[in-house]
Parts: C-alpha cells; structure tokens; sequence
C-alpha cells in the first residue's frame, strides 16, 4: 500500500503557525478566524505574512514566510490561486511540515488550468517532507486545545469521535450540531481536494490513534488516494472502530455538483454500498442522518452493542405504538411479543381496558403515572427476549425528575436504550421544557432522538454493524 503513514500528532498540535495572504481589510472567509487566534494559545507564535504590510492586529508581518525568524511547522495559505505555486516553493525551502490551501480554484472548476495547478503543486512538494491539505479546504480540528479555522467556536467537551470532511461546511456543521447535541470530539479535518493529503491517510492515522474511538467521514471521492486501497484500511478499521462514512453526490445531479465542489469524479453509491457492507462500514444518505448515527454509535458502542434486532416499546398511546412498530418493521428491526411470564408481570400493573401488554407495550391512560410507567419498564428490560430498549415519549414527559428515574431504571439492565421525544419544533413550551431536560441527558450520556424514523434508521445501521462484528 502506497503512502503509509504521512500523518503524525503534530498536525493537530501546532507549535508556530504562519499565515500566509493575512488581512485586517478582509472580511470574507479565513480572514474572520484571525481574531479567534489572536486569543488562543497561540497568539505569541502565530506569523501573518503579508508583503502589504508592517502590522496585522498588533502581529508584525512578513514579508515571506523566509523572513520569519523562527521554526513553522505549519502555514496556511489564502492568497489568489496563482500566486500559491511561488508561496508553497518558499514554504517547502522554509521545511513547513504541514501546508493547509484554503483558497478554490482548481479542479473543481472543471478547466485545464485547475488541473494543471494541482499537478503543479504535486511536482512542488515531490521528494519533499511538506505535506499538503486541501486546496479548498479549512485544514485541522482539534477538540482537546480547540485548532480550527472554523466558523463555530469549539465550545464542547473533547472526546473519541475523529472525523475527516471533503466540505469545510460541514466541518463547521458538525462543530455547531457538536456544541448543541454534546458530541465529544477527538481530531477533524477538512482537506477539500485531496491533492496530497487524502481520505486514506486520515482513516489509518484515526485507525492507529488510541484515543479515536469512532470515525466519521463525508468523502464525495477518494482524491489522489485509491479505491482499493481505501477499501482494505476501512477493512482493518472497523474491527476496532466504527466508520460512519455520509457519501455525497450519491445521484447524478448530486454527482455534478460535486464535481463543481471539490473536482470529485463520478462514482456509483452502488460501489460505495457493497465496500461498505463488505468492509464493516456505515454508509448513510444525508446530513441528518450523519449526526444521528454518529450520536448512536458514540454512547452505544462498543459496550452497548445490541446482541439481535428485537426492540421493546414502551408508550402510553395506541396510535404511537403503532406507528413505532411499523418504522422498526420498515428499518430491519423486530417488535416481538414479550414472553408469556412479562405479559402476566404487566397486566397485573395494568387495567384490562384499552392497554397491550405483548409489546409495543400500550400503557393506555395510566401510562401518565409515572410510577406505572417505571414498573412497566423494568419489567421488559428484564425480558431476554428484548435487544433494545425505546421509550417513545409526550410533551407531558418532558420533566427532570421523569427523566432522571426512568434512566435510572433503563441502566440497570444493561442493553441499549434510547427516548424519542415529541416534536420540539412544534411548540415554544416543549422547546423550553426540553433545553432542561437536555441538559440530563448530555449528563447522564443517554440517546435520545427528535423522532421515531430517526431512532428506527440509526438502530439499524447500529444493528448492521453488531452483527458485522459477529460473524468476523
């Protein structure tokens, strides 16, 4: 295999950055970010280069990276595309370790001279030890000390997930969805183009890095990188860790318009499938579905694994049991009636009128007892014919306490579980009561979903890759 290990810690761990193309009139783009760096850890090492001027916000500028007194491990460069093959020259004779291109236009637009750049800059580091990310990208992530030239502030707590992304935008939506749903994250990138650095590199460094426990990419293509190869690296993977991997451009015009992103090619979602199902990986469709499986696979794996497709459901209602049940049944899963000895347990708890006591678990009116509710619980937690635990739930729920002693019932039994919780959006109450309640939850760690289609689709993917490790 070609290219082993191009990566090493110090990408995500910087000593003196130089940054090259700096203006204080800027107001578009990189230039944003250089406030948020004059307030970080680095704000003593950190070199704007700039021929224009003397000073960028109390910084001296150079002139070239040559004139910076000092050792650069790594320079980021936003100045007009081709201007950059005689900065990346100077950055190579400088011996930069890591050179980060945000600036576009190259073989995204489609015409020779963006290819012809990208070679050029191929022919510029060859034989070299710079190593180059993007161009058209936002570079590194680091959760424990915050790098990032991102968008969204990194305001969470660090954690395993590690994550490469072929779009700086999403690179800034999972930094934002992060903040809000209490991802915890490890290492990310954006690396754009993939003209050096590419998808390959950064699933062995994630594979290979002991505090990486889950791994999440967004790849419209392989970049300079090789299927084959990408295909035997995620093969080794995920026996250890999980990949989520979101394929964009999965339809034709998905296709085009990312070829008009990053100059990704063509490929079938067809062959994405098959090296997915072969290799252990999840492949899923669209940005919501990205957040939600990273979500499940970050509480539930590897100590919560689910050992079959069985789902207990536990509902006050008819009409939400119902529908519970037929989005499981759609997604894979399975809605089993509970052994006869749970049936009896539960409806000495219940009245005979309108409950169901085989499963989905109808609690009926009384479900809004929450002791009831508790009871009913335990009981199918207990049942050995239960995999997985749901608990779909009503703005009524929407309480700390309910909260706080349903987990407390749902942890003792050791399998995986998860809430789904009414619509948030539908009423400004629902929304006040959750962002309470939300704050339990991030606490405790526990799953929870904004509706029954997403816990259904995200428990099968989990389901999916318990029973990949199973028969490997």
């Amino acid at each position: 295999m070609e290219n082993q290990n191009r990566l090493d810690q110090s990408l995500f761990n910087p000593k003196h950055i130089a940054f090259i193309g700096a203006s204080e009139k800027s107001t578009l783009g990189s230039m944003l970010y250089l406030v948020a760096f004059k307030e970080s850890q680095w704000a003593s090492t950190f070199y704007p280069v700039n021929p224009k001027y003397e000073k960028i916000m109390d910084w001296k500028c150079y002139s070239s990276v040559l004139d910076i007194p000092f050792p650069v491990d790594t320079a980021y460069i936003s100045v007009k595309t081709k201007i950059i093959p005689s900065v990346l020259i100077e950055c190579v004779e400088k011996k930069i370790s890591w050179v980060i291109i945000f600036s576009s236009g190259f073989s995204e637009t489609g015409d020779k001279e963006g290819f012809k750049l990208e070679n050029h800059i191929k022919e510029i580091i060859k034989d070299s030890n710079t190593r180059v990310i993007g161009p058209n990208c936002l570079g590194p992530f680091n959760g424990e000390n915050g790098m990032a030239f991102s968008f969204t502030p990194n305001k969470g707590i660090s954690g395993g997930i590690s994550f490469m992304s072929q779009s700086g935008g999403h690179l800034t939506q999972l930094l934002d969805v992060g903040a809000k749903r209490d991802f915890r994250y490890r290492y990310g990138v954006s690396f754009g183009n993939q003209v050096n650095l590419n998808a390959i590199d950064f699933l062995r460094f994630y594979h290979n890095d002991i505090k990486t426990k889950l791994i999440a990419a967004y790849l419209e293509s392989f970049g300079s990188g090789y299927g084959n190869d990408f295909y035997l690296e995620l093969k080794a993977t995920t026996k250890s860790k999980p990949v989520i991997i979101w394929k964009g451009g999965y339809t034709n015009d998905g296709s085009r318009a990312a070829f008009s992103h990053t100059g990704a090619m063509a490929s079938e979602i067809k062959l994405w499938n098959v090296l997915a199902k072969q290799a252990g990986a999840v492949i899923v469709r669209n940005n919501i579905e990205f957040w939600n499986v990273i979500k499940t696979f970050e509480l539930l794996v590897p100590q919560f694994l689910p050992k079959g497709r069985k789902v207990g459901i536990i509902t006050p209602g008819g009409g939400s049991s119902v529908n519970a049940t037929d989005l499981l049944a759609v997604n894979g899963l399975k809605v089993p009636e509970l052994t006869l000895e749970s049936q009896k347990k539960i409806s000495e708890i219940l009245p005979k009128e309108n409950v169901n006591v085989k499963n989905p678990v109808d609690l009926g009116a009384v479900g809004f007892v929450l002791d009831i509710f508790i009871r009913c619980i335990e009981v199918v937690a207990k049942d050995p014919i239960v995999d997985i635990l749901l608990i779909p739930l009503w703005p009524h729920f929407l309480y700390s306490h309910v909260f706080t002693k349903m987990i407390k019932t749902l942890k003792k039994s050791g399998k995986p579980f998860a809430f789904s919780l009414p619509s948030i959006s539908d009423s400004l109450d629902v929304a006040k009561k959750f962002s309470n309640v939300q704050k339990i939850l991030h606490k405790q760690r526990v799953l929870y979903f904004f509706n029954l289609s997403e816990a259904a689709r995200s428990l099968s993917l989990l389901c999916d890759y318990s029973e990949y490790l199973q028969s490997h």
